[in-house]
């Protein structure tokens, strides 16, 4: 599973993660992500289990895979965004960081809600997704 980018994967009928993902379409000026979801062709062939975790995840370049607010630093500091927040990261001890987003993941469809199926991604953003 060798790929020349690194790859986010996400919940895709997730409201919550939705938007994360069109706000980092948005943002990834430079393309350095490639996108796919849980629910995907890829995840499924590359038994990924990540349902199973609850946790947004980056498949790096090098086949390591990082998870939960490891995930969310290294994304967000690779488009070189929201300093404030990645240096909060940092700064918190990974246990503390790790139960809050365990908590706004275990309760993400409660809150923000869930599609009835995968949100088909759009033109400008469909070239980097991996179905």
């Amino acid at each position: 599973m060798k790929n020349k980018k690194d790859i986010v994967v996400f919940d895709g009928v997730c409201v919550l993660c939705n938007r994360f993902f069109n706000w980092l379409i948005k943002n990834d000026k430079d393309k350095k992500f490639m996108y796919t979801n849980f629910q995907s062709n890829f995840s499924r062939k590359n038994n990924l289990k990540l349902t199973e975790i609850n946790s947004v995840a980056v498949l790096k370049t090098n086949g390591e895979k990082i998870y939960k607010v490891q995930a969310v630093y290294y994304i967000l500091k690779k488009i070189n965004r929201y300093f404030i927040v990645r240096t909060l990261i940092k700064l918190l001890p990974l246990f503390l960081t790790n139960i809050c987003y365990d908590l706004i993941a275990n309760f993400r469809y409660r809150i923000f809600g869930k599609y009835e199926t995968c949100i088909i991604p759009n033109e400008n953003s469909r070239k980097n997704f991996i179905n």
